[in-house]
């Protein structure tokens, strides 16, 4: 029950994500699945978020189809550091998880572009690259701030549920 919910929330944040690709916001453009996947490995355990993490990215990879396994291995890596970061801090203060999606959505697209350039896509460093890194982790940073409570309150929901149908049977 619990990741059939997961699986619910990731494909509404694709949808999203894919039906407005031209929106700019603060100079970049929103990366939903990120962001969800950020949000997830806050307060999920490691094994979990992995799962969630490579099934959000290899989603992502099939609809985009440019570097299968790209975007799968990029947000595996963002959500066991995320797990590994956030385990050691203060989640709930806002800083905490506002610096914490920020940093982990700017190092998951650079490490896409570096991941492509590697499989021979050539992107320019230029300050339009940078600037919309800048602005999409800003743009993350800011709305998994206040996404965090939300998220929060459905993921014990759905951990509730999950043990009184495993109890129920």
């Amino acid at each position: 029950m619990k990741y059939a919910g997961y699986g619910l929330m990731i494909i509404l944040a694709l949808a999203l994500q894919t039906t407005l690709p031209n929106l700019v916001l603060i100079g970049g453009r929103p990366e939903f699945l990120l962001l969800l996947t950020l949000i997830f490995a806050m307060f999920e355990e490691l094994r979990g978020a992995k799962g969630l993490a490579f099934a959000s990215g290899l989603l992502q990879d099939l609809l985009v189809g440019r570097f299968i396994g790209l975007y799968a291995g990029t947000y595996l890596l963002m959500a066991v550091l995320m797990s590994f970061v956030t385990n050691r801090l203060y989640k709930e203060n806002f800083l905490v998880r506002f610096f914490a999606i920020f940093l982990g959505t700017a190092l998951g697209q650079v490490l896409y572009l570096i991941g492509a350039a590697s499989f021979g896509f050539a992107s320019p460093w230029s300050w339009l690259t940078w600037s919309a890194i800048l602005g999409t982790s800003l743009f993350n940073g800011l709305v998994g701030m206040f996404l965090y409570r939300p998220l929060a309150v459905v993921h014990k929901r759905l951990i509730y549920l999950d043990e009184l149908l495993k109890r129920t049977g």
